[in-house]
């Protein structure tokens, strides 16, 4: 029994490290993206941006915070809507929206390339719409605008 003592405990070792292995993975991955402190995240994209979103109790005002895949701010839009933010670097230019009470779906309408605005969740029911998109890069000619639509399909904003 001595002599297998050492091969039982490599045993015990190694099912134990492949047991640890087949966890559901590192603290780091299972927690979720942490934005700025009190904001909600409200969408994610592709490229790992992100869209933040956090209401004024007090003041009605809606903040908005898009964020590339490292954590840094690229867009904000702070207001009562309707209202179109487009800010950010060549690198990584994004385009917010707060739209009106019904308001389902945005286009964006960038420099001759039309992009589907993703409409962020997890906001409180009386909170308006919000809309983001991660933009391409700028074309020569041309400029951007945007048209939101109501659930009917309707235009209910443009800017």
């Amino acid at each position: 029994m001595r002599r297998d003592a050492p091969r039982v405990a490599a045993v015990v070792l190694a099912v134990g490290l492949a047991l640890a292995g087949c966890a559901s993975g590192t603290p780091e991955q299972d927690a979720a993206p942490e934005g700025p402190n009190g904001y909600t995240l409200s969408a994610s994209f592709d490229d790992g941006s992100m869209l933040w979103w956090d209401g004024g109790d007090e003041s009605g005002l809606t903040d908005l915070i898009l964020e590339d895949e490292g954590g840094r701010m690229f867009a904000s839009c702070l207001g009562r809507g309707p209202l179109l933010c487009v800010g950010g670097t060549d690198e990584a230019r994004g385009a917010l929206v707060i739209g009106p009470a019904g308001a389902e779906r945005a286009v964006m309408h960038w420099y001759g390339t039309d992009v589907e605005l993703v409409r962020g969740e997890q906001t409180p029911d009386d909170a308006p719409p919000v809309f983001a998109g991660v933009m391409p890069p700028v074309g020569a000619e041309g400029s951007y605008s945007v048209e939101v639509f109501d659930a009917a399909g309707a235009v209910v904003m443009t800017q």
